[in-house]
């Protein structure tokens, strides 16, 4: 009994001593005016609100905040600050946050698990950005049509769409057996894999199937062009070029078994019967011109009346001539030196030796190749310009390569010494790589002279010039070692076999245009889609393909290196990030 009364003893002195009163935790001041300046998109405010709060309460949840309205207004060493300041990690908001900040700063791995609930869109938005920068296309995709069917505000066909035909068919194709896919998803997967066939059957049959589903808009981006006309010069010098390009397209018009027709055009050798092809395409009714190829023909297209025929030149136009609406498409050397950039900076080569033919063209390219490079982080510490009519490049490659300058030192020490002294020339320390703009023939002399030279364990970089029309591994042993920048489908036609539909061994044209004239006839559904959508790209035989702004289709090349005489492809490396773009 007495204990009893004890404890009521201290219970009622408990209850008449000083109390503490701890403010509700639902009720902070400035709470209520903090959420309501984020809702409203007063971010600078939100911010400076939930500073406030921090500083008043030092909860996490606040910094927290902080950090987001930080976040929102691109103000990103204060979002980090303020993220630091947080003793959590698990929290689904905190991973949001940094994941969006490593997006910022270049860096696109996800290191979370995956996060449900309120942050769930925002979750995956940042998902599918950094899986997109990664050139993981498919969770990419995917990621934005599960978006799509959570956010009725925003329509995300446009995001789908640039990544989904990104992926690769086998991607797609294994994709299907994923059981965890929505049917949203399978039907874009399976609409993906129809696009990229080409053929007519298999998107009628998807057509068919999946009448209400939003994947209808990817072929409803397509023009259905039935008589297309191509101007080319199907005689003169040009011929065999022209043959090639010709039977590249009619395998292209066979493989997606569409209604289309193509009605062919000589423009001669020289534009000469330009005009006769031009008008005859008018009159046979074409709804797309394919052409033409040689210079003069082009000028001459220039100068003709503007027709509402929508034109594919198989070359790149001159500058006057580029705000006159044509599309472009041409096996670009521009683009075969930017490709050869990103592969040195991927490979961290970043002081390039260049070698590149005395001419207005290789002057021309070298210097669009230090720009290029340059933008990478690269740089040009030597060159030197080779005639391409001779056979001995001692003079160019010593100069280049700095053995001239090895031997005066030599010189001047002898005569400071005033003694002789064994001395071996050495090459500049600093070169980590060598571009050779350089036809096979050239190669096959400039290749060795650089061995003999001290420059053999130096690797040596080419465009696909290197490489002639036919192989011939006892002649092109000595190309042994370069790298060069081509098509998969001259290099290794039996890796795309698949997407063919036919033998690519019965190829037996020049491969190199033959892919150029397949692509011109596949790229037509889509030329106005992918000017619209400038990442789209699109894989065909002579390269992964984008348009720009102006119109002019640009090449993403693979990669080979000789060995014992013959191309083995490489593997692909990721794309380097461009310094300076991640510096704004």
């Amino acid at each position: 009994m007495r204990t009893v009364y004890l404890i009521c003893f201290i219970l009622l002195i408990s209850a008449c001593g000083n109390q503490t009163i701890r403010p509700d935790r639902q009720d902070y001041i400035g709470l209520q005016q903090a959420q309501n300046y984020y809702r409203s998109g007063d971010f600078a405010n939100a911010a400076t609100a939930y500073v406030n709060l921090y500083n008043e309460y030092r909860a996490d949840r606040f910094a927290l905040q902080a950090a987001d309205s930080y976040l929102q207004q691109q103000q990103y060493q204060q979002a980090q600050e303020y993220l630091s300041k947080t003793r959590s990690n698990n929290h689904p908001l905190k991973q949001i946050i940094q994941a969006e900040l490593n997006y910022v700063n270049g860096s696109y791995d996800f290191h979370f698990n995956e996060i449900n609930g309120e942050y769930r869109e925002r979750y995956l938005k940042i998902k599918a950005k950094s899986n997109s920068a990664k050139h993981d296309y498919l969770s990419a995709a995917l990621s934005y049509i599960e978006l799509s069917e959570l956010d009725n505000t925003h329509d995300y066909i446009n995001e789908i769409i640039s990544t989904i035909m990104q992926a690769s068919s086998q991607e797609l194709s294994t994709a299907l057996f994923n059981l965890d896919l929505s049917i949203r998803q399978q039907g874009w997967i399976q609409a993906a894999i129809a696009a990229q066939s080409q053929s007519q059957e298999s998107i009628d049959e998807w057509k068919s199937r999946w009448q209400e589903h939003p994947a209808m808009a990817l072929f409803n981006q397509n023009n259905h062009y039935k008589n297309v006309a191509v101007l080319l010069p199907l005689s003169g010098k040009y011929k065999n070029i022209a043959k090639s390009i010709q039977q590249g397209m009619v395998a292209a018009l066979q493989n997606t078994g569409t209604d289309q027709r193509l009605n062919f055009f000589d423009t001669g050798s020289n534009g000469e019967t330009f005009s006769y092809a031009w008008y005859g395409a008018i009159e046979s009714g074409a709804e797309f011109i394919i052409g033409p190829l040689d210079k003069n023909s082009i000028q001459q297209m220039t100068q003709i009346n503007s027709s509402s025929i929508p034109v594919l030149a198989l070359n790149q136009l001159n500058q006057e001539w580029q705000n006159l609406g044509y599309y472009q498409f041409a096996l670009s050397k521009e683009d075969e030196v930017a490709n050869v950039a990103k592969r040195l900076s991927a490979e961290n080569k970043t002081r390039v030796m260049l070698l590149a033919p005395e001419s207005e063209q290789g002057r021309k390219l070298a210097v669009f190749f230090e720009k290029e490079f340059a933008n990478l982080g690269g740089q040009v510490v030597s060159y030197a310009f080779y005639p391409e009519s001779t056979h001995d490049y001692t003079r160019e490659i010593k100069q280049a390569i700095g053995l001239n300058d090895s031997i005066v030192r030599a010189r001047t020490l002898k005569t400071i010494l005033g003694e002789p002294f064994k001395n071996k020339p050495q090459i500049r320390p600093d070169i980590d790589a060598i571009f050779i703009m350089a036809k096979a023939k050239n190669a096959r002399l400039i290749k060795p002279q650089l061995k003999f030279f001290q420059a053999k364990d130096v690797p040596v970089y080419a465009t696909s010039q290197v490489q002639p029309a036919k192989n011939n591994p006892q002649l092109d042993k000595d190309l042994n070692g370069i790298r060069f920048c081509q098509s998969r489908f001259v290099v290794a036609p039996q890796e795309l076999q698949e997407v063919l539909g036919f033998s690519a061994d019965k190829v037996k044209s020049n491969k190199k245009y033959f892919a150029f004239g397949y692509d011109a006839v596949s790229l037509l559904p889509r030329l106005e889609w992918m000017q619209t959508m400038v990442s789209q790209k699109v894989e065909g035989l002579s390269g992964f393909l984008t348009v720009d702004g102006e119109g002019q289709v640009h090449r993403q090349l693979a990669w080979a290196e000789y060995k014992r005489g013959i191309p083995v492809l490489l593997g692909e490396l990721q794309e380097v990030a461009n310094p300076m773009q991640e510096a704004q």
